[in-house]
């Protein structure tokens, strides 16, 4: 996917693509359909949201999982962070832009929602960041595998607090300007990553 360069109005989010759009629909049907299949977990279903990713600039998310056996449930997740900061000021502009999507699936040697768990995912990312660490920008489409691991706490019945961390690897294609609204290109490409990708203070209804 490319991406015009930043003009005037470089402080803009990501055009949308329209394909994108479904992609958690579709994971989040996939989920459920696939749950329905297994008779003993169809009713075992959970729906969450990461603490962690709300206080990293505002991102919204939602995940969902549904148990296929004992020890295995399978996760869809959607995160979206559209915010720009001091958009005033150049030179103080910070934004953490993006729209990530992941589908995987989750191991527990318990039983599933409760204990330690390892997980692994397929995500995609599209994002534009800048200004945290310094004034340059760079976007870019992010493809790779997620690794995951953490215990769950049980806080109720149906309530349960998810605490681990993630990192994922693969390729972007990318753009990195000299600032977020100058246009000025100082490299682009495509690179292979390894890099953090989450931390985990969730919030999970079961039902």
């Amino acid at each position: 996917m490319s991406h015009p360069a930043p003009s005037g109005d470089a402080a803009g989010f990501i055009p949308e693509d329209t394909t994108m759009r479904k992609i958690p629909y579709i994971t989040v049907l996939a989920v459920l359909l696939l749950a329905a299949t297994s008779p003993s977990f169809a009713q075992r279903f959970s729906v969450g949201t990461n603490v962690a990713d709300w206080l990293s600039l505002g991102t919204m998310n939602a995940t969902a999982s549904a148990a296929v056996a004992r020890h295995v449930t399978l996760t869809a997740e959607a995160r979206v962070n559209p915010w720009t900061f001091n958009t005033n000021d150049a030179e103080t502009q910070l934004q953490n832009r993006h729209q990530t999507y992941a589908i995987g699936a989750r191991w527990w040697p318990w039983y599933v929602y409760s204990g330690w768990w390892l997980g692994a995912a397929a995500q995609y990312q599209e994002y534009n960041r800048g200004g945290i660490f310094s004034r340059s920008t760079e976007e870019g489409d992010a493809f790779g595998a997620v690794l995951s691991g953490g215990y769950t706490l049980m806080l109720h019945e149906r309530l349960n607090l998810d605490l681990g961390a993630a990192g994922w690897a693969g390729q972007t294609a990318y753009t990195v300007y000299d600032c977020p609204r100058c246009g000025r290109i100082s490299d682009s490409g495509r690179k292979v990553f390894i890099l953090p990708s989450k931390v985990y203070i969730s919030l999970v209804w079961i039902f």
